[in-house]
């Protein structure tokens, strides 16, 4: 250290200094110039947030119809012979009891729609690529491996989103430097201010809906690669009770999966935007079968994004 030991002063200056420091060097200024002793004064986490505009997500995830779904599957069924009892005329107020009968009734273990254009009503997200599953695990003697014991109907929706676009890639860069390393983040956060799963209330004025999380048996909301073979979960079930907007809940991506080393690398050599996948894995049982339908429904999420740097693996980056 130029042949001195670093002299620190009292507390409260030091942490004056600390926050100087670490300001400076996260924004990049002059830290090839700033003495050894200040780049030491600088470690500590900073977290890049609301706080340094980075902006929060706020979006609707609509799922397909039904008619989408099953085609004319449901349509040709109406009336039919093979309709399932108590089907409706209208394919807005078929249940996934009444999925699930048709998809028994034409020995469909599982079936998958693909949307490129998605309906969303994202205010400042981009949504493609919607992936849409339903799994049968109504019939024991189908979906075995799908089902693993399970009884009722499996949902599972991806969807290709743009975490961060160019201002947003080129907000974050003002607090890193080009030569950062993955270990100066710590954490990458979500902090969830909502996450509810809804459905319209059929015959009520438009845009009534109503939460249907309730009626799942388990779910997961998650993250991965747009390949999605690195999922990693980021919201369970038991949670979702939790969060609204007076009681927003901070959830911590996992540190050693997969999908965080490489969104790190992602953030870090972004030029442009930053795509991810986010993925919704619900498990309805047989018995709330008749409560949920396709028509109308989807996910409200909105979170603010958190990055917690280390300050000092910033700065040596650019010794």
């Amino acid at each position: 250290m130029h042949g001195q030991a670093c002299r620190w002063s009292s507390a409260a200056a030091a942490g004056n200094a600390v926050r100087r420091a670490a300001a400076l060097a996260l924004a990049g200024v002059a830290l090839a110039a700033a003495p050894a002793c200040s780049f030491l004064e600088a470690a500590g986490e900073v977290t890049i947030g609301a706080e340094q505009k980075i902006p929060r997500v706020s979006t609707q995830i609509k799922w397909p119809s039904v008619d989408k779904v099953l085609g004319n599957a449901l349509t040709t069924a109406t009336g039919g012979a093979k309709a399932p009892a108590g089907l409706p005329g209208t394919l807005n107020a078929a249940t996934l009891a009444h999925v699930q009968g048709l998809m028994t009734i034409d020995g469909e273990c599982h079936r998958v729609v693909s949307i490129p254009q998605v309906d969303s009503k994202a205010k400042d997200s981009v949504l493609e690529n919607l992936r849409f599953e339903l799994t049968n695990c109504g019939d024991p003697t189908r979906c075995v491996e799908r089902c693993n014991g399970f009884v009722g109907m499996k949902m599972e929706a991806r969807i290709d989103f743009q975490m961060l676009d160019a201002a947003k890639v080129k907000k974050l860069k003002e607090f890193l430097s080009d030569q950062t390393s993955t270990a100066a983040i710590l954490q990458i956060r979500a902090q969830f201010s909502q996450l509810d799963f809804f459905e319209e209330v059929l015959g009520a004025p438009a845009g009534q809906t109503k939460s249907i999380a309730p009626l799942f048996a388990d779910s997961q909301m998650g993250l991965s690669s747009l390949a999605g073979d690195d999922d990693t979960v980021v919201v369970e079930q038991r949670y979702l009770p939790l969060i609204s907007p007076k009681t927003p809940q901070r959830f911590e991506l996992d540190p050693h999966s997969v999908f965080t080393e490489r969104l790190k690398w992602s953030v870090l050599k972004a030029s442009d935007a930053v795509w991810i996948q986010i993925f919704q894995k619900l498990w309805i049982p047989q018995k709330n079968l008749y409560g949920i339908t396709l028509g109308g429904g989807g996910v409200n999420i909105e979170l603010q994004p958190e990055f917690v740097i280390n300050a000092l693996e910033v700065v040596k980056g650019v010794l």
